[in-house]
């Protein structure tokens, strides 16, 4: 059975919601980073299938609203969870680095 437009519209705006919800649970709680990384791809992949079909008149486009709000939802948390995942990555390798620098207490600076 083919999947209507309606139902990949729908689930492109739920998607989308999902991952943006989650991404703001992210700043409390990074363990859910990549939830919304997740979430946001399927969002976009659902909104673009969902708006290649009404355009090509197999849809109804009065759902197109539907697909265009999930697809940009998805493409924000994506975007957001890669900057997230990018300034956390960053955050642990700043700590090892630090850590790793065992002469940090030798340098003096003479002014």
């Amino acid at each position: 059975m083919q999947q209507t437009t309606g139902t990949s519209a729908i689930a492109s705006l739920v998607l989308g919601i999902v991952a943006l919800v989650t991404l703001l649970t992210a700043g409390i709680w990074w363990g859910c980073l990549p939830l919304p990384l997740i979430l946001g791809i399927l969002a976009w992949i659902f909104g673009k299938n969902a708006m290649n079909a009404i355009d090509a008149g197999f849809g109804n486009p009065n759902e197109r609203g539907m697909a265009v709000a999930g697809y940009i939802m998805g493409i924000i948390s994506v975007v957001l969870s890669v900057l997230g995942l990018c300034c956390l990555g960053g955050a642990i390798a700043g700590i090892i680095g630090l850590s790793a620098a065992p002469f940090w207490g030798q340098w003096q600076f003479q002014f």
